[in-house]
């Protein structure tokens, strides 16, 4: 099991280790001599103390905790202390062995090890992760993906036994692709979201899984590594967007202070006022109204302040979690039409979160239907709608309105979602599909592929069986 934040061990590697300890026992050869010149006067005590013995211990850590990469940092550490013991072995076989000297050497070279290790972490963590080029490719099917989400399941605890909120879920994103995640309110969307900044709440465990980013395990990295992805790497515009501002702050404010955070103070107040500003014309907004407070915009207003924010510090991936909830079909439209121009001007990547299956139908280009913690179909959107394969998906099209095509009768999803405390076996849609046969209820069917060309996916065992078209005469 891997709990949210918690690093994953690291792995020894006696040649890495092996490396840092030379290090060590070259410098710290090299630097017994410059400590007793051969005129016999000694160094000042402090002196051998913070460069006989911290010196080398830093470098030596440093040089094999940057060998090791970024999650191996106690590489450093043991390096350091290699060279320690060497000198106690060597002190013990020679006859030789002062306890002092012996403490003395084990404080110097472990506290400087320590810092070394440290140190090489955090280097070695910004060069594999904040400051690897992304893959530039357009995100076809050969492209390297930007986030890989593979057989996440995130499980909440609560007082009545674990409620399986996301279980094996696993699709890609590609650069400046726009996937959708669609389903019935309860199904895992937000969860899904939730988990991609590890922002699940307290009673939340991961069950396994990962989340990769440029190839960086998400799940993998310590709360401050993560903390250094979420707005700068990933971003997300939360549902309800009033709830997400904090009413005794100003708007600029807020914004501000998301910038001064992930910036790290390379920028000055005028830099961040003009940017604030930038960010509001982009959405829609006057910068003059970046220093009012949420209760002064409208809602639509607010949502477009809330993009703003997301887009704050230049993320390659925003979440848009139902970006036009509690708003008028105009308001919709309009907010729909800022995400779709952001996304085109900044070439970054969204993935839109709604159980509106026509805002997922007009603003995306892959999408993913989820049902009771599980993806059940993923592909191209056109093809989706053009002809779905999951039970669930056709039943839930059927139910659907359309402006487009002949009159045709609604036709109502029946039944109720599973009760995910204990969800039933075999498929979890089987108790309201037409199409389930008795291995429905039995085996678990896998999201396979079933259309290579396009990667188009689906988990069911009759998927065959699903009509054509979603009533007599009338294509999808």
């Amino acid at each position: 099991m891997t709990r949210s934040g918690t690093p994953q061990p690291p792995r020894l590697n006696p040649l890495k280790i092996a490396l840092g300890t030379a290090v060590v026992a070259v410098l710290n050869w090299w630097l017994g001599g410059w400590i007793t010149p051969p005129e016999g006067e000694y160094r000042p005590g402090y002196l051998v103390i913070v460069v006989a013995l911290l010196v080398p211990g830093f470098l030596g850590a440093l040089t094999s905790g940057l060998a090791a990469g970024h999650r191996r940092a106690t590489h450093g550490i043991l390096a350091a202390l290699g060279m320690f013991a060497l000198e106690v072995i060597w002190g013990a076989v020679a006859g030789d062995l002062a306890i002092g000297t012996v403490i003395v050497r084990a404080l110097g070279f472990g506290f400087g090890g320590g810092l070394g290790g440290h140190v090489a972490g955090r280097i070695g963590y910004r060069l594999d992760s904040r400051w690897k080029a992304p893959d530039s490719g357009a995100g076809g099917s050969g492209a390297a993906a930007l986030l890989e989400v593979d057989d996440l399941s995130m499980h909440y605890r609560t007082a009545h036994g674990w409620v399986s909120a996301v279980d094996g879920v696993s699709f890609d994103l590609h650069k400046g692709q726009a996937l959708g995640l669609v389903g019935e309110s309860g199904c895992g969307k937000t969860s899904v979201a939730m988990s991609l900044l590890r922002l699940v709440a307290e009673n939340g465990e991961f069950r396994g899984g990962q989340i990769r980013l440029n190839g960086l395990d998400l799940l993998g990295v310590t709360e401050d590594e993560m903390r250094t992805h979420r707005w700068s790497d990933i971003a997300m515009v939360f549902q309800g967007a009033m709830n997400a501002w904090n009413p005794v702050y100003s708007v600029y404010e807020q914004i501000r202070e998301a910038m001064v955070t992930h910036f790290e103070g390379s920028l000055t107040e005028s830099q961040i006022r003009t940017r604030v500003g930038e960010l509001f014309e982009l959405v829609g907004l006057s910068p003059a109204m970046a220093d009012r407070y949420p209760h002064e915009f409208s809602g639509g207003m607010r949502q477009r302040a809330v993009i703003a924010m997301a887009l704050s510090c230049n993320p390659q991936i925003i979440i848009a979690d139902e970006p036009t909830t509690a708003l008028d079909v105009i308001v919709q439209d309009q907010i729909l039409k800022e995400l779709k121009k952001v996304q085109s001007a900044l070439g970054m990547s969204i993935i839109y979160i709604s159980h509106d299956i026509a805002v997922i139908a007009e603003v995306t280009e892959v999408m993913g239907v989820m049902y009771a913690g599980r993806l059940v179909e993923f592909g191209p959107t056109e093809k989706v709608f053009a002809r779905p394969r999951h039970p669930y998906t056709y039943l839930l099209l059927r139910s659907t309105p359309s402006i487009t095509g002949p009159r045709r009768a609604l036709a109502p999803l029946e039944g109720e979602p599973p009760d995910l405390l204990d969800p039933p076996g075999g498929c979890r849609f089987h108790p309201r599909c037409p199409y389930a046969t008795a291995r429905c209820s039995e085996e678990e069917p896998a999201l396979e592929v079933v259309e290579a060309e396009t990667g188009y996916k689906v988990a069911c065992w009759n998927w065959t069986s699903v009509p054509v078209t979603l009533s007599k005469g009338v294509r999808s």
